[in-house]
């Protein structure tokens, strides 16, 4: 029998992630099994178990795959926080838009990913994220400030939940409610421009005066 090279045991582990993500987005994290991804992967449970202990370390390095694709591009030096803040936007509706491994992966932990014990590694991958994604937003929001791209009185994490929830809307009604069926890029981008200009001039996000 011939021995299995690396490219070949790499070639495997992608086409298992790849079945998993296929198959965890349609069954959940919960009633998906090691049986139910092997045949998705065309390959024997022994295969799956050689790359992976069990379900959850499978859908660990499932995730892990797909948040290194999700990584934030390397910043233009000629664009300010401001411009920047809104490329990254733009950049991350088309990455979580457009059919593929971060897409489907986001998917599962926001939806296909109940709260018990045994999913907790996964919930804390994506509260990291979470983390992760407001504090590079809230570095733009302070150093936009800073530059006098935005008022100094903008209430920091008001703003910055505004553009969370801005990001969340727009996903949510064009890719997940589906209300738009031709142009959604188009329109996607018009939706961002416009509540983009509302975050720089909104009075709703500045400070409360006291007195």
């Amino acid at each position: 029998m011939a021995r299995k090279t690396k490219e070949d045991s790499l070639r495997t582990r992608s086409s298992i992630l790849d079945a998993a993500e296929r198959v965890i987005l349609e069954r959940g994290i919960s009633y998906a099994t090691m049986s139910d991804i092997a045949d998705a992967a065309g390959v024997s449970r022994g295969a799956v178990y050689g790359h992976f202990e069990n379900k959850i370390e499978l859908a660990i390095a499932m995730c892990e795959r797909a948040f290194a694709l999700a990584a934030t591009p390397e910043r233009k030096p000629a664009l300010s926080a401001l411009e920047t803040l809104y490329q990254e936007g733009m950049y991350f509706l088309k990455l979580c838009g457009e059919p593929g491994s971060v897409q489907r992966v986001l998917q599962i932990l926001y939806v296909q990913c109940d709260t018990n014990e045994d999913n907790l590694p996964l919930l804390e991958i994506r509260d990291r994220w979470e983390i992760q994604c407001r504090a590079d937003t809230e570095k733009l929001i302070r150093e936009a400030v800073a530059s006098g791209e935005l008022p100094e009185d903008i209430d920091v994490n008001l703003a910055n939940l505004y553009l969370f929830s801005l990001f969340d809307g727009i996903y949510s009604t064009l890719f997940w409610a589906n209300r738009v069926k031709q142009d959604r890029w188009q329109v996607a981008e018009a939706l961002y421009r416009a509540g983009f200009v509302a975050f720089k001039t909104a009075q709703e996000l500045r400070k409360k005066a006291t007195g």
